[in-house]
């Protein structure tokens, strides 16, 4: 029983980083366009039963106009994957193609959703049954906003939304800055935004990510609370541009 309890916990902090959820973007000036990486992290479940795992998440350019972004975590027991492929042309973002895979115990479920601008509509192939939903430009998937928050972030705003495909719904992901704080992780010691994100009031699960400026942005440490005694920490531990 606590063993089954231990691994929906420990999936669900997996899927949290995965998916820790805009009008159209325009970078401003100063900020420099997209740069790809590899960014690997520790994370530690600090519960019954300590737990750990792996996340890496890389940025690649596939052509001229053409990008990739990955993200993979795994544990002992688990696996979750998840691709966007998306083009970035006139300082806009639009989604294309969005995988999810994930794997606890042997159970797999996968989902892919695939982006169709010329007629505003998206569609999601989840376990062989497709569902279609009209979009407006600035929709995103639940992996490509990331990058937004970063390079919103980067340009100075406290407060981020965001409209996400999800489900056969647009879901709206809220975030907002709540202060800064120095950061000790695997890679080093730095000042760090802290990023909350907003959920309703009688929501117990916190949201808490750290962005290091002097590391472009990127996420330094995330920490998610389930609930008393249960939460989720990730560490930024290897950096490669």
């Amino acid at each position: 029983m606590m063993l089954g309890t231990m691994t929906r916990s420990f999936t669900i902090a997996l899927t949290s980083f995965l998916l820790w959820a805009p009008p159209l973007y325009a970078a401003p000036e100063n900020i420099s366009p997209l740069q790809p990486f590899l960014a690997s992290y520790e994370l530690d479940w600090d519960g019954p039963v300590s737990i750990s795992g792996d996340t890496v998440r890389e940025l690649k350019k596939t052509a001229q106009d053409e990008w990739q972004f990955q993200s993979k975590a795994t544990s002992m027991f688990a696996s979750i994957f998840e691709e966007t492929n998306f083009t970035w042309g006139e300082q806009t973002l639009l989604p294309i193609h969005y995988i999810f895979k994930r794997s606890v115990f042997g159970k797999k479920r996968s989902a892919v959703i695939r982006f169709d601008w010329t007629n505003n509509q998206v569609t999601n192939e989840v376990e062989n049954k497709p569902w279609q939903m009209a979009i407006t430009t600035g929709v995103q998937d639940k992996l490509s906003y990331q990058l937004l928050l970063q390079q919103e972030l980067a340009e100075g705003k406290q407060e981020f939304s965001y409209s996400v495909a999800d489900g056969g719904t647009l879901k709206e992901y809220q975030f907002k800055v709540t202060g800064e704080e120095e950061i000790q992780a695997p890679i080093g010691t730095y000042d760090a935004i802290r990023v909350q994100r907003v959920r309703d009031a009688d929501n117990p699960r916190q949201t808490f990510i750290w962005f290091a400026p002097a590391l472009d942005y990127q996420i330094i440490k995330l920490k998610q609370i389930e609930k008393k005694n249960k939460a989720y920490t990730l560490l930024l531990k290897k950096l490669t541009k």
